[in-house]
């Protein structure tokens, strides 16, 4: 399985419209979200796969790793993760093949 982490974009406010998602890059590190997210973190997710709400100063740290301007003056961000099967699955199933433990 390969986790993704993209960035879902809301309309600001409690009531605000979801707008779109925007991919993160993947040569991101669980290490530095890790440490970007450990004191919000109730429960060890070391492997960052929940949806975290973002500030100014997480967004100004995540620009980096996303292609559209992160513009908090005009949205809400969350930090969310999914996974996609891996290559070996993909080709199994492609294949009509029982898909692999992975």
């Amino acid at each position: 399985m390969q986790i993704k982490r993209a960035i879902e974009v809301w309309e600001k406010g409690m009531d605000g419209a979801f707008v779109a998602t925007w991919p993160v890059a993947d040569t991101i590190s669980p290490v530095f979200l890790l440490q970007l997210f450990a004191a919000e973190q109730q429960r060890p997710d070391p492997d960052m796969l929940l949806g975290y709400f973002l500030s100014a100063d997480k967004l100004a740290a995540l620009q980096p790793y996303v292609a559209e301007q992160l513009d908090a003056s005009r949205y809400d961000f969350i930090l969310t993760a999914f996974g996609l099967p891996s290559q070996r699955a993909q080709d199994a199933a492609d294949a009509q093949e029982s898909p692999p433990f992975d």
